[in-house]
């Protein structure tokens, strides 16, 4: 999370109190948008001060409604996702709903969609004539492959698109098989933050530019950036499967179990962690000067296995509480949570003024 403060004239140097300001107040958002992708961006819009409109058309409502659990008879995952929306039923296909729509265009600042190419054509709704009700609107199409190209029109999900461009091959078990993230990656940092990026970018270049914007994006293609460092090793000759740097290759970036069952983060990346790492542990004999010495296999990992099977989980973490290691407890969403359950899902940022 980023918090950010302005600039003080004071030359007290501690920062005093400030009261939250939200960058998007007064920013009217339209959200066509249904299931993750749009619904979660969207959500965090709305946690930096802008209005949402949620559109629904009672023909095809969104169908996170009906997602379980529930609790009294609501879908936590779509209430999650939309409770700080103003939330509107409409058939846009009807001439009465059809205008109430254009009304609140007028009035709005950006346009959101999630449909396959063409469909927002089909509820004349899309960008050529958006802009003509509201020449200072920015319009945002989300789809999987984008609004051109031989998959634009292919129906697909977030296992579809990380498939397609890449990401699923990164991530596999010991016998190679492919194994399926237990979150949406591509959903999420492909359609969500990029979402963000999407509307707060098209704001400025509205107003940079004094014309309407139209931004097409692509679930497939922008997720395909969390590729960057085995692309990049592929691009220099060495294929990023057979030198998995931080993917399990060394033994001071994994995972091990601990006496508990549980698990433990050790990302003690840089020498400099590695070796105070081993300070603690009283091993100077692991300490080095040359990262290949930690590369699974020249280093026995077995050591470290039994070593952190010797205490439970939290006893390490209080263990090394004081020193920069970088060790982390892998810790269960029921953990994350037990304090406080709620339904807010982060905001990217915390502003502040004074």
């Amino acid at each position: 999370m980023l918090v950010l403060y302005p600039v003080s004239n004071s030359s007290d140097s501690k920062i005093q109190p400030m009261k939250q300001t939200l960058p998007l107040k007064n920013v009217k958002i339209i959200d066509f948008t249904r299931l993750l992708p749009g619904p979660l961006g969207t959500h965090l819009l709305s946690q930096m001060g802008a209005e949402i409109l949620k559109i629904e058309s009672p023909k095809r409502l969104d169908a996170t409604r009906n997602y379980q659990p529930k609790k009294n008879g609501v879908s936590v995952l779509f209430h999650a996702l939309n409770h700080c929306k103003k939330q509107h039923i409409i058939d846009y296909e009807s001439p009465e709903g059809y205008q109430q729509i254009v009304t609140m265009i007028q009035s709005a600042d950006v346009f959101v969609e999630q449909f396959r190419p063409g469909v927002m054509k089909a509820f004349k709704l899309d960008y050529e004539t958006v802009k003509q009700i509201n020449p200072t609107i920015v319009y945002i199409s989300i789809t999987g492959y984008g609004q051109t190209g031989g998959n634009s029109h292919k129906a697909g999900h977030d296992l579809n698109f990380i498939a397609k461009n890449g990401l699923l091959s990164l991530n596999k078990d010991a016998l190679g098989t492919p194994v399926i993230p237990g979150f949406q990656l591509a959903d999420i940092s492909g359609g969500s933050y990029m979402l963000i990026a999407a509307c707060t970018t098209g704001l400025l270049a509205q107003k940079l530019q004094q014309k309407p914007q139209y931004i097409d994006l692509s679930l497939s293609d922008a997720s395909s950036s969390l590729a960057t460092i085995p692309n990049a090793m592929l691009q220099g000759g060495i294929p990023y499967q057979k030198t998995p740097i931080l993917s399990g290759m060394l033994v001071n970036y994994n995972v091990y179990q601990c006496q508990d069952k549980k698990w433990i983060a050790l990302a003690a990346l840089e020498l400099k962690f590695w070796n105070l790492f081993c300070e603690i542990l009283e091993k100077p004999t692991w300490k080095t000067d040359r990262t290949d010495d930690l590369i699974v296999g020249v280093f026995d990992k077995k050591k470290l296995e039994d070593l952190f099977k010797t205490k439970p989980r939290d006893g390490w973490v209080k263990l090394f509480i004081n020193h920069d290691v970088c060790l982390s407890a892998v810790q269960e969403l029921e953990e994350v949570n037990s304090d406080n359950i709620t339904c807010n899902y982060g905001a990217p940022f915390n502003c502040f003024e004074g």
